[in-house]
């Protein structure tokens, strides 16, 4: 008999979030591709894929691109997005995609929901799902709103893309209205809308998630519940380290399972929550959508390899056995430390960049990124006003 080729599976995008993509998928053992505007990314560096130069990572030039691949490959590959760029265009641009490339996603109007602070918020409120007090704001006259809420409160843009282009932060926290009303307005001269909600009180480790793959039916083929153990930087940062949360997984299974019934998700996401101090009640402040999410690694380290289950989904083929669940620790990099009252006795902390049987991936980010790249900006700096650009890891 003829044996049926291997589907192989692209990834777009080869920051960390993508390493972990492409090291998730290598059990499955199929070709491994991943896009990147050049190789100064550290999924370009992993012996176990492809790398396919692309001249962006959205809009018509990321779909020429994945168009061009589709037509040098034997069959019709699996896609993992893992950037919001990347999902705004591939939905934007379905029919292309979706007759070269095998990929979930919610319906159009529904990724464009669940990815606006503004929006999701009125669609948590309106299925009864529990979020923190929030307002939406669009112009200066709707700063007057902010009275309606109690400090301490956090500002951030309602559209996530412009955190990652650079053009406003990604949260900023404050301790009175005034300083709010202040915020506010400067974000606005660069961002469309806003959002203003009340602080959840409680340390970063009250900060968990859920990391999901939902198929077409809408039917959660696989699940995992983690705690945020460190946030860079902190209280409003990304997680910089992390592990499985089993002692809530029950609750926050319940919530998602809810989250993705009444929306009908498919495909690939999380949802953020974090447990309110005063209350004990956890409250979820936003969801990733279509993509998979900064520390999906920490999923398949604990045995729900998220990635390869989705990949055999899209497949239509029985996924193998499941591993057994494991209990380590996930850290963004060396940098940063895991508290040790939360590490059991013999629990591992595993560095998302450094693997022994993969390490060109660390040499490329401790050695260049970490080390050479810095010592260069500093030299350009005494020569030239402005250092040589780093590239910005989405996140």
């Amino acid at each position: 008999m003829k044996k049926e080729p291997t589907v192989p599976a692209v990834v777009v995008g080869g920051t960390l979030n993508g390493l972990g993509v492409v090291r998730s998928l290598v059990g499955g053992g199929m070709p491994i591709f991943v896009l990147d505007t050049g190789r100064r990314c550290a999924a370009a560096w992993s012996r176990f894929c492809h790398f396919v130069p692309s001249p962006t990572l959205e809009g018509p030039g990321l779909i020429r691109t994945l168009c061009q691949l589709a037509t040098q490959v034997a069959s019709r590959p699996v896609l993992f997005l893992t950037g919001d760029q990347s999902v705004d265009t591939v939905s934007a641009h379905r029919s292309t995609i979706e007759s070269r490339y095998r990929i979930s996603l919610p319906h159009a109007e529904m990724v464009s929901t669940l990815a606006d602070k503004a929006l999701f918020h009125s669609l948590a409120e309106r299925e009864r799902l529990a979020v923190p007090r929030t307002v939406s704001i669009s112009t200066r006259a709707d700063i007057s709103q902010i009275w309606d809420l109690v400090p301490p409160l956090v500002l951030k843009p309602a559209d996530k893309k412009l955190e990652i282009k650079g053009v406003v932060e990604r949260a900023v926290a404050v301790g009175s209205a005034g300083e709010a009303h202040a915020v506010a307005k400067k974000m606005l001269r660069t961002a469309p809308k806003i959002v203003v909600q009340e602080w959840i009180e409680g340390p970063d480790t009250e900060i968990f998630f859920t990391l999901f793959s939902c198929n077409r039916q809408s039917e959660i083929i696989a699940l995992f519940v983690g705690r945020k153990l460190v946030c860079a930087p902190p209280a409003v940062g990304s997680t910089a380290a992390c592990m499985a949360a089993p002692e809530v997984a029950e609750e926050l299974c319940a919530t998602t399972r809810k989250f993705v019934s009444r929306v009908g998700y498919c495909g690939l996401g999380s949802l953020e929550f974090k447990r309110d101090g005063r209350t004990g009640c956890f409250l979820i402040i936003e969801p990733t959508v279509g993509r998979t999410d900064w520390q999906e690694e920490i999923a398949t380290l604990c045995g729900v390899n998220l990635p390869l289950l989705t990949y055999w989904a899209e497949l239509n083929r029985p996924a193998p056995n499941p591993a057994l669940q494991k209990s380590v620790a996930w850290r963004s990099s060396a940098a940063f430390r895991v508290p040790a009252e939360f590490l059991g006795k013999g629990v591992p902390v595993i560095d998302g960049y450094l693997r022994w049987t993969d390490p060109a991936p660390a040499l490329f980010h401790y050695g260049y990124e970490r080390v050479a790249l810095r010592i260069w900006n500093r030299l350009a700096s005494w020569i030239t006003p402005e250092p040589i650009e780093t590239r910005v890891a989405e996140e």
